[in-house]
């Protein structure tokens, strides 16, 4: 593999040790490509977004967006987790189900740029 290749590999991927304590290797996906796998409609998402960021409402989302938000958080999962415990790894949508919540909430977390990574210093 090309010395390029692989700095543009090692600026998209860091290794996290996750709640369980299982360390995986996160690249961090594209989230429109995300968006488009879990079929989640731009407009859907913008509102999701809206009743996030609430101020301490309770947001109201129908049935129809949470399963698309639900698609859209596993298809984060599935794209981002790259090795478990230092071996390469393709998830399916199947092998999403085998993390525990807390685990797949900071993969959520990690592969939406929501919370902190060691990338999140690095970057420009």
């Amino acid at each position: 593999m090309s010395d390029a290749l692989e700095l543009l590999r090692s600026r998209n991927r860091f290794e996290e040790k996750l709640p369980s304590g299982l360390t995986v290797t996160i690249r961090l996906p594209r989230l429109r490509d995300c968006i488009l796998a879990g079929g989640v409609p731009l407009p859907v998402l913008d509102h999701l977004v809206k009743a996030a960021t609430q101020n301490g409402d309770t947001p109201t989302v129908s049935n129809e967006d949470a399963a698309h938000m639900a698609r859209f958080q596993d298809e984060i999962v599935r794209r981002s987790v790259v090795a478990i415990e230092g071996e390469p790894v393709t998830l399916t949508a199947d092998d999403v189900g085998e993390f525990s919540q807390e685990d797949y909430d900071r993969i959520v977390e990690l592969g939406t740029r929501a919370g902190t990574s060691p990338l999140a210093s690095t970057s420009t």
